[in-house]
């Protein structure tokens, strides 16, 4: 040694205090100018991190923490430094803006590495993550056609509107041994979904619905329950198919990227050597594999014919059949990218539809007004069946003109939260709102709150894009609701007056961004608005769905004040439905 031991000791030290230093520094968040922030986050380590883990752990969200720190800052961009050694995320509260950006502004803004850090993992050839390059162009091409209006009436209807009236079924069961008293319909609403989304994917039913029929078929009334009309009836209940709880594994498998340092790595970790998760992406593998297998046998012949599709396996096939000849190429049997599209039309045509439908069943027992108006709209929209005592078919709800049904979904939509944020990242140095945003910012348009719940902030049009400026009329939106008026759930703001005095639908007449906008927006959105419209048609027309006592409809809320304007309101606690038949 050339030094003595005492004094390596001490360099050793002082190189590991100096790396720890600038290790320390390397957390601390760097602001962009101009920007608004907390102070006392950007002067910390990891920023916002710790008050994001506290606001989570009293309320188990994350994304309306968004909101609630545009609303403190009382402004419609802020930022917020959630990731260590990254840049901070840019948050528009602003529903012109963000429209804009979605639909006018694609060559600054594409799909977020956020979404691949969520999804890559457990559909890593799906093109819900890709960035539109060629490879995602390819694999729209290829899923083009379960969105095709052929496909949603005469294929996926019919599954739906099959799988809901056995749901229908299953809540006569239960009214009828309950006795009047409310019951859980959650798990319920969430098996008929699957059910239907598994049959629209593969042409079978998978059965979740009826083998709860079937255990509750033989069981006495609850007699038991008859001296207090508040109490909860409870029913046992069969267990799930393996296949089902596979998908809702590997569905509830993505918060792992969200909540670990790790991120997107932990997930594919998780897949593989978790054993519980390891053992759902097994038997889904396993199982896409063996329904793709049979439509490949059928597609083969040279007799197939576009008239034996009976699903979206089938059509999947028939399309790479129709796209290898085209291509002059050989059709891929075990492509990944057959299989990951078709797993991810599952998985997105459960979830959260499944939470859409269950936070409107909370919205028709609070507001039995509207459940009346529905009913009645319903019942004279199809005349016919009401009249002859039957049910709207699938086709009928998928092609009759129904305003005020499309007007309570979309309300639903507008203020239930199912999807509170799209990000996008800019793709190149840009500016929003009057500010500079670098190259790899993510931006994370948040979908609730002011100028959409709420009053709007006040905004320069100034300081607005080109494109935003330039809006053609026929663009905007052309509502004019009362701001004081926003946070109260009214489908009545989406119906015009026609020419004939009746009231039409207009998607366009307010801000709605749940299914995003523009070339990105969300693929499955035809597919998800017919499942509502069938869902709730038939939900209607056979129950009167009751107002609860109040410990069974609790509202957990938080409000935020803009100039004493009430600025979020999240609804939970989502339990039980009383039916009268």
């Amino acid at each position: 040694m050339s030094y003595p031991i005492p004094s390596t000791f001490a360099f050793v030290a002082g190189v590991l205090l100096l790396a720890g230093y600038f290790l320390y520094r390397a957390t601390i968040p760097k602001p962009f100018p101009g920007i608004p922030y907390v102070a006392a986050s950007a002067r910390r380590a990891f920023g916002d991190m710790p008050d994001v883990l506290r606001y989570r752990a009293e309320t188990s969200e994350t994304i309306s923490f968004l909101i609630k720190k545009c609303v403190e800052l009382n402004s419609p961009i802020v930022q917020v430094f959630m990731k260590p050694f990254s840049k901070p995320w840019v948050v528009i509260m602003d529903s012109q803006e963000s429209q804009d950006i979605m639909a006018r502004r694609t060559r600054e803004f594409d799909r977020s590495d956020f979404f691949g850090d969520v999804l890559k993992a457990s559909v890593p050839h799906n093109q819900v993550w890709m960035k539109t390059t060629e490879q995602w162009r390819s694999n729209r091409r290829l899923m083009a056609d379960t969105m095709s209006p052929q496909f949603l009436q005469n294929v996926a209807g019919p599954q739906v509107h099959a799988q809901f009236c056995n749901l229908v079924d299953l809540w006569r069961t239960k009214a009828s041994l309950a006795q009047g008293h409310p019951f859980a319909a959650s798990l319920d609403i969430e098996a008929a979904m699957f059910d239907s989304i598994w049959a629209a994917a593969f042409g079978s039913s998978i059965g979740s619905t009826q083998t709860q029929i079937q255990l509750l078929s033989g069981l006495p009334k609850l007699d038991e329950l008859a001296h207090d009309d508040d109490a909860v009836a409870v029913f046992p209940q069969t267990p799930y198919p393996a296949m089902k709880d596979a998908v809702v594994r590997i569905a509830n498998s993505s918060e792992i990227p969200l909540n670990s340092p790790l991120g997107y790595y932990h997930h594919v970790f998780a897949l593989n050597y978790y054993p519980r998760i390891n053992k759902a992406v097994k038997l889904k593998n396993q199982v896409v594999r063996e329904k793709l297998h049979a439509a490949w046998q059928k597609f083969s012949s040279p007799d197939a014919s576009e008239g034996q599709i009976k699903c979206a396996a089938d059509l999947i096939v028939a399309r790479e059949v129709t796209l290898a000849k085209k291509e002059n190429r050989q059709p891929q049997h075990d492509s990944l990218v057959v299989q990951d599209e078709l797993f991810g039309f599952l998985l997105a045509g459960f979830d959260t539809t499944s939470t859409t439908i269950e936070w409107g069943v909370k919205y028709l027992t609070a507001y039995p007004e509207v459940q009346e108006r529905l009913r009645d709209h319903l019942k004279s929209t199809f005349k016919q069946a009401a009249e002859s005592n039957k049910l709207p078919t699938a086709v009928d709800i998928a092609k009759t003109s129904s305003s005020y049904l499309d007007a309570f979904i979309e309300e639903i939509l507008r203020h239930g939260a199912t999807a509170q944020v799209v990000v996008r990242v800019a793709t190149q140095d840009t500016e929003i709102l009057g500010h500079h945003i670098p190259k790899g910012t993510d931006v994370f348009m948040v979908t609730q709150g002011p100028s959409y719940t709420a009053p709007a902030f006040p905004m320069d049009d100034s300081k607005r894009s080109k494109t935003s400026r330039q809006l053609p009329p026929q663009e905007r939106w052309t509502g004019n609701w009362d701001p004081s008026a926003l946070g109260h759930f009214d489908p009545e703001r989406w119906l015009v007056r026609n020419e004939a005095g009746g009231q039409d639908f207009n998607s366009q007449a307010g801000p709605m961004q749940t299914f995003g906008g523009g070339l990105r927006g969300c693929f499955g959105r035809k597919l998800a608005h017919l499942s509502l419209r069938i869902a709730f048609a038939l939900i209607v027309w056979n129950f009167e769905l009751q107002p609860l006592p109040r410990r069974l409809s609790s509202r957990a809320r938080w409000y935020s004040s803009w100039d004493g304007v009430p600025g979020v309101v999240t609804w939970a606690n989502y339990r039980c439905e009383r039916l009268r038949l």
